[in-house]
C-alpha cells in the first residue's frame, strides 16, 4: 500500500462551501480523503482583514507559502500543494524550503483565455476596460498564472478548450493534464420528480454577477421577453453582490419583475429552482459553471453560450439549447422557442436531469482526481 500524502488545497475564497469553487475542491477532496490521504485548506479565512484588500493578489500567495515553509521547517511537509491558478506564481521557485512538495494548479477558467475575451469584449466597446487595468491585470494576476504553470507538475482546468491551450501554448503532455468536471449535490436531484413542466412565466439566473457571465446580454434578452410575455419574471439566485447594485442593471419599469435569492443550503436552492421553466448561462467565459449541473439535476433546460465548459455538456436540443456569444437576441428566442413549447421543455429537462445523475455525481467525478494523487503517491515512493 503506498503512503498516505499531505496535500494542503490553497484558494483565496472562504471555506464554507457557497461558492462554487469551495464547494467544488472540497467535496472533491472529501473522496480524495476517503483514499487514506491527509486533506488540508488554505483559504481567504487564514487571511488577515488587513491584507485582504487590493494586495490579496499578493498576500495571499505569500502567505501561503510562509505557511508551507512553516510545515515543512515543523517536520511535516506537504506532500502536494494544490494552488488555484492566479496565486501559483510564488510556489514556482525555492521548491527546497518549502519540502519539494508536487505543484498541482488547479484552474477554473484559464486566466490568459480569459483576458483574451476581456479584451476582444473592450475592442466591440461591450465592456471596456481602463488604462490601469490594462496594466495591473497582466502585472499582478496574468504574470502569476503564467509563472505557475510554467512550473506545475499538474494541472486540473475546466472545460477542454482550456486542455487544449495548455497543450498547445505550454508543451503539456496528456497525461500531465486533467480535465475535471462540477457534480451536484444529491439535494438537486431529489426534488426532480416534483418538476411541473407547464411552468413557463420564470427564468433563473444562478451564479456572481459579472459581465464576463453575460450580465449584459441578460438584462437585454430579458428587456425583450418581458415586453411580449407581462407574466414573465426573473430570478437571480447567489448575485455575490447587494439586490440593488444589480437592479440597477436593469430597466426601472423592469425591476417589480425581478426576484434576488441569497445564497442557501443546498436543498432551500433547489426547491427554489422548481419554480423556473429556463436556467440562464450566457457566460462569454467559464471553466465548467457547478450552477449549469445542479440546474440539469433538477430537470430544468439551460439555454446556454456554446463556448467553454457549456458546450462541453450541453448537447444543443437534445439536453439544452447552445446560442452564440454576445447575442442577446439568440438567448431570447432560444428562450421563447423553450417558453412556447412545453414538451420541448419536459423532453430538454429529463434529459438533462438524466445526464447530471449518470455523469455528474461526486464520486464520479472525483474517479480522475484520485487517480491523480495515487500515481503521485506511487512516484513519491519510487523516488
Amino acid at each position: 500500500m503506498t503512503r498516505p500524502l499531505r496535500i494542503l488545497v490553497a484558494q483565496n475564497v472562504p471555506h464554507h462551501r457557497c461558492g462554487g469553487m469551495s464547494r467544488m475542491l472540497g467535496f472533491l477532496h472529501d473522496r480524495v480523503a476517503l483514499d487514506g490521504h491527509e486533506v488540508e485548506f488554505f483559504t481567504a479565512d487564514q487571511m488577515p482583514a488587513r491584507w485582504n484588500g487590493r494586495f490579496a493578489r499578493f498576500s495571499f500567495p505569500w502567505l501561503l507559502r510562509r505557511h508551507i515553509i512553516a510545515a515543512a521547517r515543523a517536520g511535516r511537509p506537504y506532500d502536494v500543494v494544490n494552488v488555484h491558478e492566479p496565486h501559483a506564481g510564488m510556489l514556482a521557485f525555492g521548491q527546497r524550503a518549502m519540502g519539494d512538495p508536487y505543484l498541482v494548479v488547479t484552474s477554473h477558467g484559464l486566466e490568459e483565455r480569459g483576458w483574451q475575451v476581456a479584451l476582444a469584449d473592450a475592442e466591440l466597446g461591450r465592456m471596456p476596460l481602463s488604462r490601469k487595468a490594462r496594466f495591473l491585470h497582466p502585472a499582478t494576476v496574468l504574470s502569476q498564472a503564467r509563472l505557475g504553470l510554467r512550473h506545475a507538475d499538474h494541472v486540473f482546468c475546466l472545460n477542454d478548450d482550456d486542455r487544449s491551450y495548455l497543450m498547445r501554448e505550454y508543451g503539456y503532455t496528456p497525461e500531465r493534464v486533467t480535465r475535471l468536471f462540477p457534480a451536484a449535490d444529491p439535494a438537486y436531484a431529489v426534488v426532480f420528480p416534483r418538476r411541473d413542466y407547464s411552468l413557463e412565466d420564470r427564468i433563473l439566473v444562478f451564479g456572481t454577477w459579472l459581465p464576463r457571465k453575460g450580465a449584459a446580454d441578460i438584462v437585454a434578452a430579458f428587456e425583450s421577453l418581458a415586453a411580449t410575455r407581462p407574466r414573465l419574471k426573473l430570478t437571480l439566485m447567489g448575485m455575490g453582490f447587494p439586490a440593488e447594485s444589480v437592479a440597477a442593471w436593469f430597466p426601472e419599469s423592469l425591476r417589480t419583475r425581478l426576484e434576488f435569492v441569497p445564497p442557501s443550503g443546498e436543498a432551500e436552492l433547489a426547491e427554489r429552482m422548481l419554480s423556473a421553466a429556463v436556467y440562464w448561462i450566457p457566460s462569454l467565459f467559464e471553466g465548467t459553471p457547478q450552477t449549469l449541473i445542479e440546474t440539469m439535476a433538477t430537470g430544468m433546460p439551460a439555454v446556454a453560450t456554446a463556448t467553454c465548459g457549456m458546450k462541453d455538456v450541453v448537447r444543443d436540443s437534445e439536453n439544452g439549447l447552445l446560442i452564440p456569444l454576445r447575442v442577446p437576441a439568440a438567448l431570447a428566442s432560444a428562450t421563447d422557442r423553450l417558453l412556447s413549447d412545453r414538451k420541448l421543455r419536459e423532453r430538454l429537462g429529463r434529459q438533462a436531469h438524466a445526464d447530471a445523475a449518470e455523469h455528474y455525481t461526486w464520486d464520479r467525478v472525483a474517479e480522475p482526481v484520485r487517480a491523480v494523487y495515487q500515481r503521485i503517491a506511487e512516484e513519491r515512493i519510487l523516488a
